[in-house]
Parts: structure tokens; sequence; C-alpha cells
């Protein structure tokens, strides 16, 4: 069996680079090979406190069956080089996809009811087991009940492909909150999932989008982003600036999106939404927050929860290709694998405020 070279996670601050099998695809599979992998607030959660979302070394995921170590990764874009007989989709070698992650188990109560991005054990590649996107290939199911794969058009770049993972998270969330034409809407925090969401509010007509962010750095990504308030939330009480911002005290914006994971900023959202506003948390928690119930029911304010996407990666990959999102800007550092840990994920704890989306390459050249 050849080998290649992957990124494996064995625990909190343990990630090697190593070669390792390079296993032969199986009939209904095809074999990628990654151009480029972003690394995720998730990844970032695991590196520092894992495994949370991963299996341990004991335990094992229940779809996958698979223990750590496993390969990281999960927001990737590559090129076919190989198509097993029993592969479904028409799939052909040479064709540009991006890989949705999405492992569920097809039979519990929400993969019957369509709603497999809220599977009862839930995975994703790259982090629960079959592969992952730190590494130089990956082999995905493209069976008659996966739809793991999709095309990349000729004018979205590899780069770009390799962030439609979260461009679909931020879809799906805006997409949750119900939000119309000419609604006004906050977002509290500014990194990458912050800075998606303020591209599609504004591809979805938000005619005031108001962000909190402490990060200077960020701020101005969020305006470059096309927000067109940001605030200090150290400085400034933002949900009064967003009662002024919006008609008064009486008032508040129409949504509102927790993306940045901490106490402040659920608080933030709660008391700047209108009533009968609709506040949606994005972020995934380390710690498990309080929740001022009264803030709610006294004004019938909506919170909702999004995990990951359903059915938005064709609507984000068409965005890009006809130019109603662009990503220009986001990508703040380029790396390769054997740089992955100083370079990516060490920087990301040290230095994070001034990043965006860091993408590592997994070609040794530079794919577009």
């Amino acid at each position: 069996m050849s080998t290649m070279k992957a990124a494996m996670f064995y625990g909190a601050h343990d990630l090697r680079v190593e070669d390792v099998p390079n296993p032969k695809i199986k009939p209904d599979q095809v074999k990628v090979k990654i151009a480029w992998c972003g690394i995720c607030g998730s990844d970032l959660h695991e590196y520092e406190a894992g495994p949370i979302l991963c299996p341990s070394t004991e335990t094992p995921h229940g779809i996958t069956g698979e223990t750590l170590p496993i390969p990281l990764g999960h927001e990737f874009s590559g090129t076919i080089t190989e198509v097993g007989p029993q592969a479904q989709g028409g799939w052909k070698v040479g064709d540009r996809v991006v890989v949705e992650p999405v492992i569920s188990c097809h039979t519990c109560y929400s993969c019957q009811e369509n709603k497999n991005n809220a599977c009862h054990s839930l995975g994703f590649v790259g982090l629960s087991g079959f592969g992952g996107g730190l590494a130089e290939y990956i082999n995905v199911n493209a069976g008659p009940n996966d739809a793991y794969l999709h095309h990349l058009p000729d004018n979205v770049s590899f780069k770009e492909g390799a962030m439609v993972e979260p461009l679909s998270v931020a879809m799906h969330a805006v997409q949750a909150s119900k939000l119309t034409k000419g609604q006004t809407a906050l977002v509290v925090g500014a990194g990458p999932i912050g800075c998606f969401v303020i591209k599609t509010l504004i591809a979805q007509g938000a005619s005031k989008i108001i962000v909190s962010e402490p990060s200077s750095v960020r701020r101005a990504t969020a305006l470059k982003a096309g927000a067109h308030h940001v605030f200090n939330p150290i400085e400034v009480d933002v949900p009064k600036e967003c009662q002024k911002l919006t008609g008064g005290e009486d008032r508040g914006v129409d949504v509102a999106f927790e993306c940045a994971g901490v106490q402040k900023a659920l608080d933030q959202v709660l008391a700047s939404i209108r009533p009968r506003g609709i506040a949606v948390n994005v972020a995934i928690w380390s710690t498990k927050p309080q929740i001022d119930m009264n803030a709610l029911l006294l004004k019938e304010r909506t919170l909702t929860g999004v995990i990951c996407y359903k059915d938005n990666h064709p609507t984000a990959l068409k965005s890009l290709a006809s130019g109603a999102i662009n990503l220009d800007g986001f990508v703040t550092s380029t790396i390769k694998l054997n740089d992955i840990v100083k370079g990516g994920f060490e920087e990301l704890i040290k230095n994070n405020e001034n990043h965006v989306k860091i993408l590592c390459n997994l070609t040794g050249q530079d794919p577009k």
C-alpha cells in the first residue's frame, strides 16, 4: 500500500505530520487529491482542548468506528484522481470538487426526516474519521445515499473552494433567521464565520448590518466585507447602538447572529433584537452559557441554534460562480502541510485577531 502525508490528531496540542497509508478506494468511492484545506474554529477547539467532537482513543465514533489518531480538516477542495466502478454521480478523473463533510447514519429520526445535519450520531469528515482534508488524498463515498461531492465551477478557484464549507454554514444560519430583504442584522464576532455571515446578509438584501467585535483588525475586515456599522463592545453599549440605528429604545435589529461562543456575546445578541426578533447561535461552545429567559419571553424573542448546513453547498457554489458573493481578502495566510502546527494552529492561537482564514496547500505547488 502506498503512503501519503497527513496531519494526524492525537489529542490536545498533539498534531503530527506523518506518513500514513493511502488506502485503495472501495468500489463506490472516488479518490480526491486535495488542493487546499482551511483551518476551522472547531479544528482549533480540538487542538486546544480536544477531543471534543472528535472520538477519543478509547471510544470510537458511532458511525465511522474510528478512534484517535485521525487526520483533521473538513474545509477542502481538490481533484478526482480515481473513480470506483460502482461510484454514482457521473464523476470523472480530473473533475474539480469540494467535499461536503457531514457524516450521518441514514437511519435515525432526523435522517429519515431528511434532516441529516441533525443526525443522532452526527459526525464530520476530518473530525470523526473517514479521512481528512489535511492530507494529500482522501477517499470519498459516492454511493446511492451519498451527496458529499460537489462540482467546483471552472471560474471558482481551489482556494475559494476550500471556503465553500464555512460559507455554507453562514448561509444555513441566515436561512434559519428568516431574514427578508430590507431587514436589519447584528453580527457578534467578526471571525471567519461572522465575515461569511456578513457576505451572505449582503447577498440576501439586508439593509443595515451592524457588527460587534473587540479586535480592531477584525473590525476593519468586517467593514471590507460590507458591514455598515462596526463597534468595539469594550467601549460602547452595543444593544443601545442597535436601538439608535433602528429607530429607538423600543426597537432593535430584526435578526442577530452569535458567532463568538462567549457569554457576553450571547447577552449582546439577546439584548439587541427587537420584540419578536430572531437570534441565531452559530458558534460551537466550549462552556455552558447562561440564558436570560426573561429577555426572551417578555419581548417574545426567539433564540435558535444551527449546526453546519443542509443543502447549502450548491447555493454557495452558485453564488461564487455568479459573483453574487466574493471572498477576496479572506485568506490571510497560506502554508504548507509541514508548517501546519507552527504556521497554522499555533499562529491562530497566538495571533488569532490578525487572521480570517489560513489555508494549507497540500500539493506542494500553488493550485489556483
